[in-house]
């Protein structure tokens, strides 16, 4: 069988984890803000903050399930590296360059245009 957070593919799942945290951090504004300004909160950023506390311990459930805790952290460490330096390629090595003598030796230490 498989395992049910499979069946959502991934870039659902990440759309809905970037909803759910974008309407996570308005509803808390809100709530600070109201907070702050000594008003009272409205009633739906209350309740709606009872709906995503419900929603996200599903999240956190989905996000548990995903974890491979088989693997060590190292071995998350070394697997990570790896993917980083095939997914970020780094130039090859270039010549050292040398800077135009001629430029940087001028008569007047003072004049920076060597006038």
């Amino acid at each position: 069988m498989k395992n049910w957070t499979q069946l959502i593919p991934a870039q659902i799942r990440n759309a809905l984890y970037i909803g759910f945290g974008v309407l996570s951090l308005a509803q808390s504004a809100i709530l600070a803000y109201s907070a702050a300004v000594q008003a009272p909160a409205p009633l739906w950023a209350v309740g709606g903050g009872a709906v995503l506390g419900v929603i996200g311990g599903a999240f956190g459930f989905v996000a548990a399930g995903n974890v491979d805790v088989a693997k060590t952290f190292e071995q998350t460490l070394q697997r990570a590296a790896r993917e980083a330096k095939t997914a970020y390629p780094v130039a090859p090595a270039h010549e050292a360059t040398t800077a135009d003598p001629a430029r940087y030796e001028s008569g007047d230490s003072a004049d920076p245009t060597g006038d």
